[in-house]
């Protein structure tokens, strides 16, 4: 195994190549791969082990009680999933992770991580930090998930990229494809919204770039 480009792992930063090597032999930990299309983790199983992804992709979607299928996200190596709930008395993974290509990952059991995060306080510190950001991140995801008109998604998604690039005018980064299925809706509908908001003069949608014209109307959308 590549110990030195494990280093780079947001879970082992700082950790030098030597000392993860010490580790992952004392814990016997190996890596694993992953077809296109396998199911890393089902939604609602145990969540009795940490997967950290060194390469490749997965997507993550929900069922919810009537059956409808929604995606999440998507989860980029080398992040790892569902770090926050590894621990607690009902840790169940929330979503359903299935492979977008052939990925390469590291799983660790619980138990071998808790020995883990007791033989490093680099690594400790790393598994906490990491929680905190995954914790803000879901908080901001309920946040957009609980707008029930796609009016509201749609401002809210402008409203962060607008926050992030510093300027009214921003570059779109999905496909409308990729969006709609993020907002949870169809292409069709999420189209049509974007030329009725246009033609309301919220927005001025080129192909891949919108321009916000009346950012504060967006704003009041998103108030409750």
């Amino acid at each position: 195994m590549d110990y030195s480009g494990l280093t780079s792992l947001p879970l082992f930063r700082g950790v030098s190549a030597a000392e993860l090597e010490k580790i992952f032999a004392d814990l016997k930990i190996t890596k694993t791969e992953f077809e296109k299309g396998e199911i890393l983790a089902m939604q609602d199983e145990p969540v009795n082990r940490l997967i950290l992804l060194l390469k490749g992709s997965v997507k993550a979607e929900m069922t919810d009680a009537s059956g409808k299928v929604v995606k999440v996200e998507d989860i980029e190596a080398p992040n790892p999933l569902a770090i926050l709930f590894l621990f607690g008395e009902n840790n169940r993974f929330p979503v359903q992770a299935t492979a977008r290509e052939r990925v390469e990952a590291v799983v660790i059991p619980k138990q071998s991580i808790l020995r883990m995060l007791s033989m490093s306080e680099a690594i400790l510190k790393n598994y906490l930090d990491i929680s905190a950001d995954f914790a803000t991140r879901l908080s901001r995801k309920l946040h957009f998930m609980s707008f029930r008109t796609i009016r509201q998604k749609v401002a809210m998604y402008l409203l962060q990229l607008a926050k992030k690039s510093g300027s009214d005018t921003v570059v779109l980064d999905k496909t409308k494809a990729a969006l709609a299925e993020y907002f949870g809706v169809s292409r069709p509908s999420l189209e049509r919204e974007i030329t009725h908001m246009q033609r309301d003069g919220l927005i001025e949608a080129g192909r891949k770039t919108i321009r916000i014209l009346r950012k504060e109307e967006l704003a009041r959308l998103i108030r409750f």
